[in-house]
């Protein structure tokens, strides 16, 4: 069974992977000398150590699978990957509440130490094991 393909019932689907090498080269090559941003401008995150913060990988890797499928395509192919993958993807790791919210292009915040006033009402509450049932 192919990583991220459906499960069979009662087994648990397997996560999906990435070849991190191979990632790397990408991003090194193809990715950062190409869609630089200027960075410290309002609305504009980026973190020093991007590569600690599991959501950069993942929607890195999710990039990378695409441009590999639509990049080879001739027609439309480049301009569907900028509009439906990258471009969405930018907004959101570059964005004000994206995975660099705390950080600096020169400085890192740990992604997993929560930053809240009071936990969140999600935080608190045991999640249902069941779906509610229609009234």
């Amino acid at each position: 069974m192919q990583a991220g393909s459906p499960a069979p019932k009662g087994k648990k689907p397997e996560p999906a992977t990435w070849d991190t090498a191979e990632l790397l080269e990408w991003l090194d090559s193809c990715f950062f000398p190409v869609y630089l941003r200027p960075l410290g401008r309002p609305g504009m995150r980026w973190c020093s150590r991007w590569w600690a913060h599991a959501e950069a990988w993942v929607r890195f890797a999710a990039c990378h699978r695409a441009w590999q499928e639509l990049a080879p395509n001739a027609g439309a192919g480049l301009s569907t990957w900028h509009r439906d993958h990258l471009d969405p993807m930018l907004r959101e790791l570059l964005g004000e509440n994206g995975p660099f919210a705390f950080c600096t292009p020169r400085s890192h915040a740990d992604p997993t130490r929560a930053r809240h006033a009071q936990p969140p009402r999600y935080d608190r509450e045991p999640v249902p094991r069941e779906a509610p049932r229609p009234p």
